[in-house]
């Protein structure tokens, strides 16, 4: 019984992963086209995963309170209530991206997107790594993506730096440099949403905690 309804959990997890991801998606394909509209798309879907939160949530209390579950499936639900709430927060960053990408459509561009589509492309396949990990108890691939992080940190940086160089030279740029800024820090924490996830497998496969080693 607890065993069934814990797939209906992780189905209704898989769900809500499957709508961030679109957003994210969505939020970073705005920013390369100018698109305001489907940048307005992802900022109107949020409502549908904070839904999804409280369900799982919801849903989680609810078996460790009927079922009190121990050992593997206590694991599971604890670290299902923390991904679920990464998984939002991801959501929520996609949602920062595409407002930040409808002030950016309405002023010329700051600086062509050289590294944004390459740390974009880094980051969809962390938050997609980081699902898959947590549906096959994959922790190797969960050690991975955490590491993946540091690559994702370099770039911020290196960005973050031609950002203010130019807007040092070009002082009327300021206002739309940054919601640039804004956006790649958006971008870089989705990067630390998606170790934070790998982490939580981690725990979840081999009971060790590495969230601060």
């Amino acid at each position: 019984m607890l065993e069934h309804e814990i797939k209906g959990l992780q189905h209704k997890i898989l769900e809500m992963a499957g709508l961030a991801e679109q957003m994210l998606r969505q939020a970073i394909e705005s920013i390369l086209t100018r698109d305001s509209a489907l940048a307005q798309l992802v900022v109107d879907t949020d409502d549908k995963i904070d839904l999804f939160e409280n369900e799982i949530e919801s849903m989680c209390i609810q078996l460790i309170a009927l079922h009190q579950p121990v050992a593997v499936e206590l694991r599971f639900l604890t670290t299902a209530m923390k991904v679920n709430h990464n998984i939002e927060r991801i959501a929520d960053k996609s949602v920062a991206i595409a407002k930040r990408s409808i002030e950016l459509s309405e002023h010329p561009p700051v600086k062509p997107f050289v590294d944004l589509p390459y740390v974009a492309q880094v980051i969809q396949a962390m938050v997609k790594d980081a699902i898959d990990a947590f549906v096959n108890r994959n922790a190797d691939h969960a050690l991975e993506i955490r590491e993946r992080d540091n690559e994702v940190d370099e770039i911020y940086e290196k960005m973050l730096h031609e950002l203010l160089t130019i807007l040092s030279k070009h002082p009327k740029l300021i206002q739309p440099g940054i919601s640039l800024l804004l956006l790649f820090r958006h971008l870089e924490r989705i990067g630390d949403l998606a170790a934070h996830i790998g982490e939580e497998v981690y725990y979840l496969v081999k009971g060790d905690v590495i969230r601060h080693s």
